[in-house]
């Protein structure tokens, strides 16, 4: 770091520095590309959500400043200026909607500077890049306008929170801690994983993770990465011994309580206790997921989870209750929404839709149909069943099935089609809903194909 920056350090303990495109950009593909002004996103959404953002008591107290470069940057006439409020600025804001250059090679420099103090937001329907579709990215909306004011809350939250936590948020200074502290042997195990897991071979990087977890016996996040295999195959018994052993290592538990406080361990381990025992045992999982809930209640995936669990039981109040705050918490996520409007339409006996709930089925659509045209796909099967509901639910049949199929023939094993198949079979029998028949009997066909091996 430079001895003196030009502007003084001074200038920065206050700044949250604004990476994102500037103007009209299009985001989407295809039928759901579409315009956004990124410069009214920045006046009405994140600059006074950032204002009302305090500074901790400990660093002086007030509020952050906004600050956002005002012009395009292009290769040899990069500002100093830019440079500085990268490296010192107490906080950065990142927009990745438009997947622009400029904001990626910024954000990787932001990344590489500070293990803390940035945090990812997208418009609700942009697709997140391969590289990073493992770092949190918090979804955002302006439409309908009333939205607007639960995204200033959003992004007022992240960013109060992070300052508060100031947990490492740099995926890049994680790795690089990571190699520090961890022997030679270990950092190649790892590097063969995520290579595997690049490459497709899903079953080399669940070998890698096995072995990393042998190497560093104390961190329960091998077992946890270990477990993404078999519960893909369905071999529930391997994934819940995995998962058991994560929260059973010492940096799972919490020394004041002496309980285990790793939530996404619990969260996949409900997940699977219900996929082995739900036949004999309805609730199978539900204390497990109660637990996740309780520990990361902001984990719309657990809370969605949970509904699950719920549904299965036939208890249809209590999985609309959880399938409700999945959506509160995630803002919409297309999984929990089209999961939350079946269990209404089973419980009213009827299928319908309000202008409110329209916009968020066009929202979900943006935002599954980004995630299926990615390359790879993202989040496969469930963004190709997703999608296919979706396109049902607007009327567009030969559509809907066609999305269905190839997210049928994605699906490896039985219990992913039978669980769009279950889903499917909550929604009533409706005029409105003429292509639901030929959706449930392909992956009721699918099922049984997987089921015979």
């Amino acid at each position: 770091m430079p001895e003196q920056s030009r502007m003084g350090m001074n200038e920065f303990r206050d700044v949250c520095f604004v990476i994102m495109p500037f103007g009209i950009k299009t985001i989407g593909t295809g039928d759901d590309a579409h315009d956004v002004d990124f410069d009214a996103i920045y006046d009405t959404l994140f600059a006074p959500a950032i204002q009302a953002v305090c500074l901790p008591s400990s660093e002086g107290g007030g509020r952050l400043r906004p600050v956002r470069t005002d012009r395009e940057f292009h290769s040899g006439h990069i500002s100093q200026e830019m440079f500085e409020y990268i490296e010192y600025s107490r906080f950065a804001l990142a927009d990745i909607s438009a997947i622009n250059a400029n904001v990626f090679y910024e954000l990787g420099a932001r990344h590489r500077a500070h293990e803390s103090g940035t945090a990812i937001f997208r418009h609700g329907n942009a697709a997140i890049p391969f590289d990073i579709n493992q770092i949190k990215a918090f979804p955002y909306t302006l439409d309908p306008r009333e939205n607007l004011v639960q995204s200033r809350e959003l992004v007022t939250k992240v960013l109060s929170n992070s300052l508060e936590r100031n947990a490492w948020d740099s995926p890049i200074m994680l790795a690089l801690r990571a190699q520090k502290e961890a022997p030679d042997s270990l950092q190649r195990v790892l590097m063969d994983a995520e290579n595997a897991l690049r490459a497709g071979e899903p079953e080399e990087a669940h070998k890698c993770w096995v072995r990393a977890a042998e190497l560093d016996p104390k961190n329960p996040l091998h077992d946890i990465k270990a477990s993404a295999y078999p519960k893909s195959t369905g071999d529930w018994d391997a994934a819940i011994g995995l998962l058991h052993a994560a929260l059973a290592k010492e940096a799972a538990i919490d020394r004041k309580s002496g309980e285990p406080t790793y939530s996404d361990a619990y969260r996949e381990l409900g997940v699977a206790q219900n996929k082995k025992d739900n036949k004999i045992m309805p609730r199978a999982g539900e204390e497990a997921l109660r637990r996740a809930v309780h520990l990361a209640p902001e984990d719309f995936d657990a809370w969605a989870s949970l509904g699950g669990v719920m549904r299965r039981a036939d208890d249809d109040a209590g999985a609309l209750a959880a399938y409700e705050k999945a959506v509160e918490v995630s803002k919409g996520h297309p999984y929990p929404l089209l999961m939350m409007l079946k269990i209404r339409a089973k419980i009213a006996g009827e299928w319908s839709v309000d202008a409110k709930t329209a916009v968020m089925i066009g929202e979900a659509k943006g935002f599954r149909s980004a995630q299926v045209g990615n390359d790879p796909p993202i989040d496969v099967p469930w963004s190709f069943f997703d999608l296919a509901e979706i396109q049902l639910y607007l009327g567009h049949e030969e559509e809907a099935l066609a999305v269905a199929c190839t997210g049928l023939e994605l699906s490896t094993v039985d219990w992913m089609p039978g669980t769009f198949l279950s889903a499917l079979e909550m929604l009533p029998q409706s005029d409105a809903l003429t292509g639901l028949s030929a959706l449930k009997d392909a992956a009721r066909k699918r099922e049984k194909e997987l089921s015979n091996g």
